[in-house]
C-alpha cells in the first residue's frame, strides 16, 4: 500500500514520540534547549571579544615594529623608505579611504596607545583596514578564533607627520599563542560554559520539579484513595496558591460526591423499602381472590417485583464498607459450587488460590453471581483457581451463546441485560454481574469479561493481595 502521509504530518508525529512524557523530561528538556539557544546567542559577542583579544598581541607588535619609522620628523614620498619583514611603508600626501568594519575603531584605539607608549609622546593614527585570516588567506571562522589555526593580522594604517605628511603602513603579525594545545583550551571552554551550565539546569530542574510535584502526588495519591472509599480524611491545605486552591477544590469535589453518592443511595434504599410495605398489601388481598388466573399473574408479578427491590438493596449494599478477615477461597468456592451444582452441572473446580484478605459474604455474594449468570444462560460450567504475586484469580468458563462484543464493556452496568428481557424464566434485571464488579472494585481487584474460542463466556473475579496484608496472611498461615 502506498504511503500518501504527509511529510509535514510525518514529522510532527516523530516529533510527538520523542517528547517527554514526564514533567521533569520536559521542563529539563525546554530549560537545556533554552539555555543552549541563549549561550550560542550570546556567543556572538564572544566572537567580537576573541576578535579583539586576537588582534591585540598583533596591534602591538606592529606599533613596536612601526615606531623606529616615525623618530623622523618628516619624510619624502620619493624617498624609499625600508621597512621590516612583512611590512610595506610608503610616505603619501593624504591616506587611503578607510573601510568599513567595526573593529576600525576598537583597533585605533589599541594602536594609539601602543604608538604612544613605543615613542613616549602622542601620535595621531588613522586606521584603514583591519583583517585576520587563516593560514590559507582566508577570512578567520570560529574554528580558528577558538585555537584550532592560526590567524593571522593583517592591518592598514596612517600616521600624520609633523610636515604634514602621512606615512602609511600595511604590516601583518601572528596572533598570541597558549603553549596549551588547542583542544585542551576548547575542552576547557565547553566544560565551563557549557557542561556546568547545563548540569546546573539539571538541577534546578530537578530541584523545581521536586518541589512542585509533592502538592500534586499527594493530590494523585489522594484521588486513588477516593475511587476506592470515599470516606477519605480531606487533602492538607499547603503549598503555593495554586496549590491551596486545587486542595480546596479538590475537598469541595469531594463532599459534594459524598453528598450526591449519600442521597441517592437513601433514597433508592428508602423507596424500595418503602415499596414493600404496598407489595404485602397487595399479596393479603391477592390471596383472598382465590385461584383465578388473574390472580397468578398479580401473584408472579408482586413477586418480580420483590426479587427486583431486593436486588436493588443487595447492589446498594456492596458498595458500602465492610470488615475484613483472612478467607480460604478454595473452601469458599467450593461451598458456593456444592450450593449450585447439579446433576446435570456438576461445577468441576480445578487449580489453587489460597488466602486472602476479604469480606467474606460480599465473596461470597461475588462468586455465586458469576456462577448463577452461567448456569442461568450456558452449559459445561468450570472454575478455574490461581494464585498469583499480584492476588487470587477466579475464573468460571462455560459454553454458551456468549455476549456479543459490543456488550462486553457495558453487560457490568446496573440494569444491562444480554438478551434485553425483563422476565424471571429468563433471567434476572441485570445487577447480578454489577454486584459482582463492584465487589470485586472494593476488594481493589475487578471483574473481566471475554468471549471463548469456540463458543461461551469467560469470566475473570481478580481480588488484589494487597502488601499490607501480605504479612498478615502469612503469619495465620505459619
Amino acid at each position: 500500500m502506498r504511503d500518501t502521509e504527509h511529510p509535514r504530518t510525518r514529522l510532527r508525529r516523530s516529533l510527538r514520540r520523542l517528547w517527554p512524557k514526564s514533567l521533569f523530561g520536559q521542563l529539563t528538556l525546554i530549560m537545556v534547549s533554552g539555555t543552549v539557544a541563549i549561550q550560542l546567542l550570546s556567543s556572538s559577542i564572544w566572537f567580537d571579544v576573541r576578535f579583539a583579544q586576537v588582534l591585540e598581541a598583533p596591534v602591538r607588535l606592529i606599533a613596536s615594529r612601526t615606531a623606529p619609522l616615525l623618530d623622523t620628523a618628516g619624510c619624502d614620498p620619493v624617498v624609499t623608505i625600508q621597512a621590516p619583514a612583512h611590512y610595506q611603508a610608503s610616505c603619501v600626501q593624504s591616506p587611503s579611504t578607510a573601510e568599513r568594519h567595526k573593529g576600525l575603531r576598537r583597533t585605533g584605539l589599541l594602536l594609539e596607545q601602543a604608538l604612544a607608549y613605543e615613542l613616549g609622546r602622542e601620535q595621531r593614527v588613522r586606521v584603514l583596514s583591519v583583517e585576520l585570516t587563516d593560514p590559507q588567506g582566508q577570512p578567520v571562522t570560529w574554528p580558528s578564533l577558538f585555537g584550532l589555526q592560526t590567524a593571522m593580522a593583517h592591518v592598514r594604517f596612517a600616521v600624520a607627520l609633523a610636515d604634514g605628511h602621512w606615512l602609511q603602513v600595511s604590516g601583518q603579525e601572528l596572533q598570541g599563542w597558549s603553549g596549551e594545545s588547542a583542544w585542551a583550551l576548547i575542552a576547557d571552554y565547553v566544560i565551563r560554559v557549557y557542561v556546568l551550565r547545563i548540569i546546573a539546569v539539571l538541577a534546578v530542574c530537578w530541584l523545581a520539579v521536586r518541589l512542585c510535584l509533592q502538592p500534586l502526588r499527594r493530590m494523585s495519591d489522594a484521588a486513588r484513595a477516593l475511587g476506592e472509599s470515599l470516606e477519605q480524611p480531606p487533602l492538607r491545605v499547603e503549598g503555593p496558591s495554586e496549590v491551596r486552591q486545587a486542595a480546596h477544590t479538590f475537598n469541595a469535589m469531594q463532599q459534594r460526591i459524598i453528598a450526591m453518592v449519600n442521597d441517592q443511595s437513601f433514597f433508592l434504599a428508602a423507596v424500595s423499602h418503602d415499596l414493600r410495605t404496598p407489595l404485602t398489601r397487595m399479596r393479603l388481598r391477592v390471596e383472598r381472590m382465590g385461584d383465578s388466573p388473574d390472580s397468578q399473574r398479580l401473584k408472579l408479578n408482586i413477586q418480580q417485583m420483590d426479587q427486583m427491590i431486593a436486588q436493588v438493596l443487595d447492589y446498594l449494599e456492596s458498595a458500602k464498607q465492610h470488615t475484613c478477615q483472612i478467607i480460604d477461597v478454595d473452601r469458599l468456592v467450593r461451598s458456593a459450587c456444592a450450593e449450585l451444582c447439579s446433576a446435570e452441572e456438576r461445577l468441576p473446580i480445578s487449580g489453587h488460590a489460597g488466602a486472602v484478605y476479604a469480606n467474606e459474604v460480599l465473596l461470597l455474594r461475588c462468586i455465586q453471581n458469576v456462577l448463577v449468570n452461567a448456569l442461568r444462560y450456558a452449559q459445561q460450567v468450570e472454575v478455574r483457581l490461581e494464585r498469583t504475586e499480584q492476588g487470587v484469580l477466579i475464573q468460571v468458563d462455560d459454553r454458551g451463546p456468549g455476549i456479543a462484543d459490543s456488550q462486553l464493556q457495558v453487560i457490568t452496568q446496573p440494569f444491562v441485560r444480554g438478551d434485553h428481557s425483563r422476565n424471571c424464566q429468563s433471567g434476572g434485571y441485570g445487577l447480578g454481574l454489577s454486584i459482582a464488579k463492584r465487589i470485586a472494585e472494593n476488594h481493589q481487584g475487578s471483574l473481566l469479561l471475554s468471549n471463548r474460542q469456540g463458543g461461551g463466556l469467560c469470566v475473570r473475579i481478580f481480588i488484589a493481595q494487597r502488601k499490607a496484608d501480605t504479612a498478615l496472611i502469612n503469619g495465620c498461615a505459619r
